[in-house]
């Protein structure tokens, strides 16, 4: 039987320093906070929420793994209920290059969907992909029950 994952909390920094180093795009995330989910001890996945902008009730959520062990309704619920049920934001969005397929077939099943294109979002001709997700939509997938 493979082990439950487990959500790791108040390791803010170094979670956030594990994301950056799997994404090539980025460097620093700036003031953040960050989830990190480990199964044996070992950090599978950690998920850093940074550009928090309380007025305009969004933030930037992002993502790396080296195993989908994580990718289980429950754990998703979890990360998302931070931003939406804690933090109170109406939207949460990534930023995704668009040659990282994986990514976006992921955020795609999540319910995190693709917006436009944000042209240098990464710099001179490294362009992004917005996609994003609104409380509503959360609620309706995440928190409604569907005879689960």
């Amino acid at each position: 039987m493979r082990p439950l994952p487990e959500l790791i909390f108040g390791h803010d920094a170094e979670i956030a320093a594990w994301v950056a180093g799997q994404l090539p795009q980025v460097h620093d995330f700036g003031p953040c906070s960050a989830i990190g989910i480990a199964t044996g001890g070992r950090l599978i996945c950690g998920c850093v929420y940074s550009d928090y902008r309380p007025v305009e009730s969004n933030i930037q959520l992002s993502m790396a793994a080296v195993s989908p062990m994580w990718a289980r309704r429950e754990v998703i619920s979890a990360l998302l209920r931070y931003p939406f049920r804690q933090l109170g934001v109406w939207m949460i969005y990534t930023a995704t290059a668009p040659d990282n397929e994986r990514a976006l077939r992921i955020n795609r099943h999540i319910g995190i969907r693709r917006k436009t294109i944000l042209p240098h979002h990464f710099g001179r001709k490294r362009h992004a992909v917005l996609c994003q997700m609104t409380q509503p939509e959360f609620s309706k997938m995440y928190e409604v029950d569907h005879g689960r």
